[in-house]
């Protein structure tokens, strides 16, 4: 950059904007052109503050604790002052994005230009203060996207309260009780209860992949899927064939669902289908044994690599006697972790239920989330946990 290059330069800075042509003439006498090529690093947080630049042209970065903050690309953006100024080690780190060239001031050589022209001062208060406007935006706008998110998530956290069941299922054959606890304030975990045709009662548990506002309105839309599918036939086959019709042509991007649904019928048939879900656990009163009632599908809007995705949905059968338990769960249950990262495990499940097998569903529920809690030592949750258990009268 050649000298009259400089001047024209300087002058369209706010650093040294009101200077007069001959003053800027010996600016221009103490500002050197450097180059930089892409991903370099000017200088790095902690290190000596003794030069301030002006960037000519390209893309730089500034990265606080390893993380961009901000980019510029301003024609005579100014950085590095503030250490210039108060004497202190550099707040941040700064990189190059692109080729870029700038000028370099040094402190010395910018301390003795402002005791010649104290013009100079004015144009680093506009400097300064210009910055602080902008940080100042920049808080703004996150302020107001994090109130938006917390709207978002409030009202996502109240659509997934409003679709779990209101009350458990009375009916002459079977008792419930119910529970779904979200990681965060929102999750993906959802269950109901659906009274069917002929005193037929149905229960639907699914864990949609992730958590948030996504997965709980994904677990609403299935919800209103399941409600309108069961007014016109509600098989298991039918039914199973909504969920996937929700999930893969509503979601507007990848996500699945594992899921169960379980008709009861009062000839003491259950039939269900499970779609890449635990297991449900039928304990057999009259054998004293558990039977786990395992996926016999991918979960729903996913196919497995040695499988083709899943078009038809067929129903599995087995029988209920008066006693037995039925147990519906996600995995946030069997996968919690103590303070020693020791899974609770499906084994200590099936033993605690063994051993409350002979209480109501509701003292039952109450056992397995103490037990849970006990187990954890104080250790937050990572996962929904969702629970139902359901006894046979």
């Amino acid at each position: 950059m050649i000298a009259e290059e400089k001047i024209q330069f300087l002058q369209k800075t706010e650093l040294f904007a009101e200077l007069s042509k001959a003053d800027l003439e010996s600016i221009s006498d103490i500002v050197h052109e450097v180059v930089f090529s892409a991903d370099h690093t000017i200088f790095e947080e902690g290190a000596e503050g003794d030069s301030l630049y002006l960037l000519v042209d390209g893309e730089i970065s500034i990265i606080k604790a390893d993380t961009e903050v901000l980019s510029f690309n301003e024609k005579g953006y100014c950085f590095g002052e503030v250490a210039l100024i108060d004497d202190k080690p550099r707040s941040a780190t700064i990189k190059t994005v692109t080729p870029t060239r700038l000028l370099r001031i040094t402190r010395n050589e910018f301390y003795h230009a402002l005791a010649r022209e104290p013009l100079i001062g004015r144009g680093m208060f506009r400097v300064l203060n210009n910055k602080i406007r902008h940080d100042l935006e920049v808080q703004m706008s996150a302020i107001r996207k994090e109130v938006a998110q917390e709207e978002s998530m409030r009202l996502a956290a109240e659509v997934q309260q409003s679709i779990l069941p209101n009350e458990e299922i009375t009916h002459p054959c079977i008792s419930s009780a119910g529970y779904c606890q979200p990681t965060n304030s929102v999750g993906g975990d959802y269950y109901d209860y659906l009274y069917l045709p002929n005193k037929q009662v149905g229960i639907f548990i699914g864990d949609v992949m992730g958590h948030g506002v996504h997965s709980a309105m994904l677990a609403a839309m299935t919800k209103s899927g399941i409600q309108t599918q069961i007014r016109f036939d509600a098989s298991v086959p039918e039914v199973m064939k909504a969920v996937k019709r929700v999930t893969e042509e509503d979601a507007q991007t990848f996500i699945y669902m594992t899921c169960c649904y379980v008709i009861i019928h009062q000839d003491n048939r259950i039939e269900f289908a499970n779609a890449g879900h635990p297991a449900m656990l039928h304990y057999r009163s009259s054998k004293r044994e558990f039977i786990e009632l395992e996926s016999q599908f991918a979960p729903v809007g996913i196919a497995l690599p040695d499988q083709n995705p899943v078009t038809h949905y067929h129903s599995t059968e087995t029988t209920w006697e008066p006693g037995d338990l039925l147990v519906l769960y996600s995995d946030g249950i069997t996968e919690t972790f103590n303070a020693n990262a020791e899974m609770y495990g499906l084994e200590r499940f099936k033993k605690l239920l063994y051993e409350k097998r002979h209480l109501s569903p509701i003292e039952i529920r109450k056992a397995i989330l103490s037990d849970l809690e006990t187990y954890q030592q104080g250790e937050s949750i990572h996962d929904d946990i969702t629970l139902v258990v359901a006894k046979f009268l």
